[in-house]
């Protein structure tokens, strides 16, 4: 009755309860009406869990129960209790089994406590397997004790190969070292630990992680050893070298293009320029400066296009003129196009500026032979109706009409080819020369003998210049000095100087032919030389009937080249 022990005696054929002040409290608001009543109505509520232990006991056998679970009403209510407890059979005087004693010991707060712990370990088990690092826990001498789920799978160690110091053999031969004695200058510090190193995957390829912990201390100040965690960031590196790797194909594409590319707000500011403008135009192009390298003339047309484009988000396409760091205007062609978001609103624009001069200059040219070919047919037509109708009006005969008509035109076309070779821009005089009197040379080409320096001729001189030797080379073969074997002609030319530039002096002397008498009326191809040369050449043309040749001589000035 005076133990410090919660027990009780069960006894007699009812089994009758008997117990101490320590077992008091198990009975709960039982107490003390339990005392003396029969074991089945004192633990009424709990009676059919513990019969068969009765029995068992009262059969001569002891038995032990560690924290055993019995609901019971002893507050009044269901309420689980556990109890580690011990029946044993106590003999009468007559030696058989009289009654139980039994030792009990409540261990709910115990067992509770054990179940609260175990659930804590089983949480911080579960968190730590599911984290997205790996986990781990060291003791204060460093020896790693824990390494969550997400080590094992990452690396392919095994407990037994990786607590203890052994999660330093799966870092990398050449980290493992640097890692290790980082480690362990930490851990003799108390202080925080951080290490990055290469980390071997279970497949055998390595990673890069970082190694992160902080120590651990408990209620007194004690040191308890790390927490940490390690994590792969193998892809934020792949990814930080893919952006890299990005970056600098965007920087070359956009440097070495021949386009100087450029990015702009929302708002319009400009915010990345290709190094090339500065190259340009020795300004950055930010902000708005572009506009202070546009052409005065293309400023505001530039800026209204812009705005609107920003307003609207239409695409910018416009070709102006900018400074270059010489000085010089050339044309460039600048685009720009949006990039939305999901909700469709403009977060950034990508623009191109192309150096397009030559395309430009060469566009005006074009135009400007256009212009040209419009004038050059409109007067070669009006240039074959004279000759058609001067042609047909003086001939002789229908066939000898023909004849002229068909010599003028090919000499015509000839000329025509001299200037087309050249874009209209001109003709050299050795090379309407050339072409002109070629089919009246002879077998050996020795029936000319030519002389001159290289004169350039303006595209209305030069079909003029054309024509006139055409109508000399037809005058020749029918009457002068090419009519004969012995003949030829000698024609030389010359840039004179003069008060008001250079003159043109072209001679033309036949040699060796007829005796030449004055013509008794002019035809057309002496009115066309005499005349229409000198009004075509702005000069003056001569032609005398020397008895020893026919002699042309033509003065012209050459301010449209030489």
């Amino acid at each position: 009755m005076n133990a410090k022990q919660p027990m009780f005696v069960a006894w007699g054929r009812d089994l009758n309860f008997i117990y101490n002040d320590d077992y008091a409290p198990i009975f709960g608001h039982r107490h003390p009406s339990a005392l003396g009543k029969p074991f089945a109505e004192a633990w009424s509520d709990i009676w059919s869990q513990i019969e068969p232990i009765v029995i068992q006991t009262l059969s001569g056998e002891a038995n032990f129960h560690d924290s055993l679970l019995i609901p019971m009403k002893r507050l009044g209510y269901a309420d689980e209790a556990w109890f580690t407890f011990s029946y044993n059979p106590v003999h009468g005087e007559d030696g058989a089994v009289a009654g139980l004693l039994c030792v009990a010991t409540e261990t709910t707060r115990q067992v509770l406590a054990e179940r609260s712990l175990k659930a804590g370990v089983d949480y911080f088990q579960s968190m730590a397997d599911e984290a997205p690092a790996m986990m781990w826990i060291t003791d204060p001498s460093g020896y790693c004790t824990y390494l969550n789920r997400r080590w094992y799978e990452f690396t392919g160690q095994t407990e037994e190969e990786a607590l203890g110091l052994g999660w330093t053999k799966a870092t990398h031969p050449d980290d493992q070292q640097r890692a290790t004695d980082v480690f362990v200058a930490a851990n003799a510090a108390q202080a925080s630990f951080y290490v990055e190193y290469r980390l071997r995957r279970a497949d055998g390829v390595y990673r890069l992680a970082i190694d992160k912990a902080e120590p651990r201390f408990g209620a007194n100040g004690e040191y308890l050893g790390y927490i940490g965690s390690v994590f792969d960031i193998g892809e934020r590196e792949e990814f930080e070298e893919a952006l890299r790797e990005s970056e600098e194909n965007y920087r070359y594409a956009a440097e070495l293009n021949p386009q100087t590319a450029w990015t702009a707000a929302a708002d319009g500011q400009l915010d990345r320029v290709a190094e090339r403008w500065r190259d340009w135009t020795g300004g950055s192009g930010l902000g708005a400066s572009w506009g202070e390298a546009i052409h005065p003339d293309d400023l505001q047309p530039s800026i209204a296009a812009w705005t609107k484009s920003v307003t609207t988000g239409e695409p910018y396409d416009i070709e102006h003129r900018v400074r270059m760091v010489s000085g010089d205007y050339r044309w460039m062609h600048s685009r720009a196009y949006p990039r939305r978001d999901e909700r469709g609103q403009i977060v950034r624009w990508y623009g191109t500026t192309e150096d397009v001069h030559e395309r430009r200059l060469g566009e005006e040219h074009l135009q400007l032979l256009i212009n040209e070919l419009n004038h050059r047919v409109k007067n070669s037509l009006a240039t074959v109706q004279a000759i058609a109708a001067q042609t047909f009006k003086t001939a002789e005969t229908f066939e000898q009409s023909k004849r002229d008509f068909s010599g003028r035109l090919v000499s015509l076309a000839q000329a025509h080819d001299v200037l087309t070779e050249t874009n209209w821009s001109g003709a050299a005089m050795r090379e309407i020369v050339d072409r002109t009197v070629g089919p009246h040379g002879g077998s050996s080409g020795s029936r000319f003998h030519l002389q001159g320096p290289d004169v350039v001729l303006d595209p209305k001189s030069a079909l003029a210049m054309s024509m006139a030797l055409h109508e000399l080379c037809t005058n020749a073969v029918k009457y002068g000095s090419l009519s004969v074997e012995a003949g030829h002609v000698e024609v030389t030319w010359r840039a004179i100087p003069s008060m008001n530039g250079l003159m043109l002096s072209v001679v033309w002397r036949e040699v060796g032919g007829p005796v030449v008498t004055m013509p008794t009326r002019r035809g057309f191809g002496s009115r066309l030389i005499e005349r229409g040369l000198a009004l075509e050449l702005g000069g003056e043309v001569r032609i005398a009937y020397d008895p020893a040749g026919v002699v042309c001589t033509i003065d012209a000035p050459l301010n449209k080249g030489i």
